[in-house]
């Protein structure tokens, strides 16, 4: 625990130095995969928690709609998950950089980790402070930014952070796009 905690703490305080510590665990990649699958499981169970604590959601006419279920949150995550990893790898490859895909899927597992703990910081604020909660959620979107642009940074050997911020953003919309297109060709658009 002593070294998840360091490890922790090291992300926050120098992030790249916390990618390379994570990409040298000896971990054969199923182990990886496992790590992405397991926090998947984790982001769901942690979802429903957050889930008990606020009101249901009211749909535009009124209505209460019905939540979902952990089975729903933890495909989800993995699918989000798993498309982080692979444009990570992709996309920093197609620009010059050397990652490697095994890299790539335990750094976002890692970020994931670092999530979560964000998320149950959220829970307490929740129950304890909750007008304090909306300023976690802002602050761990901010925070997820700045370590997917490390992590890409680092596992990659790109050395411009900001060159790596703008491709993050640029890979995002253009993979909304195509996610956007694709369920529209598939007839699974929203209903207005």
């Amino acid at each position: 625990m002593a070294n998840l905690s360091g490890l922790v703490r090291l992300t926050f305080r120098r992030p790249r130095e916390a990618a390379q510590v994570v990409m040298r665990q000896p971990l054969p990649m199923q182990a990886r995969w496992a790590a992405l699958a397991l926090m998947a499981v984790m982001s769901a169970f942690l979802m429903q928690g957050m889930a008990a604590l606020l009101p249901p959601a009211v749909a535009p006419d009124g209505t209460e709609l019905q939540p979902v279920g952990p089975f729903f949150w933890a495909g989800m995550v993995a699918f989000g998950m798993l498309m982080t990893a692979v444009l990570a790898f992709v996309v920093g490859r197609w620009r010059g950089g050397k990652g490697e895909l095994a890299d790539s899927v335990i750094l976002i597992a890692w970020l994931q980790f670092i999530q979560l703990l964000l998320v149950v910081l959220q829970l307490v604020l929740l129950v304890a402070l909750p007008i304090a909660a909306p300023l976690v959620e802002i602050g761990s979107l901010v925070i997820f930014l700045w370590l997917l642009v490390n992590f890409v940074a680092e596992m990659h050997g790109f050395r411009s952070l900001g060159l790596v911020f703008l491709g993050v953003i640029i890979t995002f919309v253009v993979a909304v796009f195509a996610l956007s297109l694709l369920m529209v060709s598939l007839g699974l658009g929203i209903n207005v």
